[in-house]
């Protein structure tokens, strides 16, 4: 209906994958019918590495994933193994709140279906089964939340949930200026989320972490050269669908 190409339906699980594209920037998104069926996994050696999306997919039975928190990353050498905030896996606590009124939250009930954007520095939603903190909120109750700060053409991967309260998945790619793929603003993943009657949503950690994990194989590329082709950075956990 938005004209967007269709890159694969998957009837059972409800997903369908569309192209994103812009001036400058390409992507994926999935549109998930079924909200019960997403949740916040953690890697299996979290606390020593992380793994990458689609391994922790796998290992959970899950049939899409995408990356969540931001990780420890000191001189841009992070291994995924510990948390840059606090998430929720199931109902189970991890890592620590940080950022005051800064980072933002997700919170998604165990049906999927209560969904909210809070300060990180907000008391957990009850009812709360998996939540993940990274910045800016991009979307609440419909409504656009623009940022002055996160403007860059930069990759980008973003959650959210639509009015159908369908599960929406973003990732972005960028930072291949031979060939025109530079990435985007946040307020321009906002616009693509709108077009899709998003109603709540948020920025995860981008850059080379920004994956999306489909059936088997990455339907996007990492911005690192070294891992384009390979499933980009370890991750501490991942949003899992399926």
């Amino acid at each position: 209906q938005q004209g967007d190409q269709v890159l694969a339906v998957d009837a059972e699980y409800g997903i369908v994958l569309v192209r994103i594209t812009g001036d400058g920037y390409r992507g994926v998104l999935a549109i998930c019918r079924y909200p019960e069926l997403l949740r916040l996994e953690m890697a299996s050696t979290y606390g020593t590495e992380g793994e990458l999306a689609g391994k922790i997919a796998s290992d959970h039975g899950g049939i899409l994933a995408m990356n969540a928190n931001g990780f420890q990353d000191p001189n841009g050498k992070g291994n995924g193994g510990q948390l840059a905030g606090w998430c929720m896996a199931q109902g189970e606590e991890h890592g620590y709140h940080f950022g005051g009124d800064v980072y933002q939250r997700i919170e998604l009930s165990e049906n999927g279906l209560d969904c909210r954007i809070v300060p990180a520095s907000d008391p957990v939603g009850e009812g709360t089964y998996s939540a993940a903190e990274f910045m800016p909120a991009l979307i609440r109750d419909g409504k656009k939340l623009e940022n002055q700060d996160w403007t860059g053409e930069q990759p980008r991967a973003c959650i959210g949930q639509s009015e159908k309260y369908e599960i929406l998945m973003l990732v972005i790619e960028g930072r291949y200026p031979l060939e025109g793929i530079l990435g985007t603003s946040v307020n321009n993943c906002s616009e693509i989320l709108l077009q899709h009657k998003c109603m709540q949503a948020i920025n995860l950690d981008g850059g080379s972490s920004a994956m999306l994990w489909f059936d088997g194989e990455y339907v996007t590329q990492s911005s690192s050269s070294p891992l384009r082709y390979t499933g980009g950075r370890p991750l501490p956990n991942a949003w899992v669908y399926g």
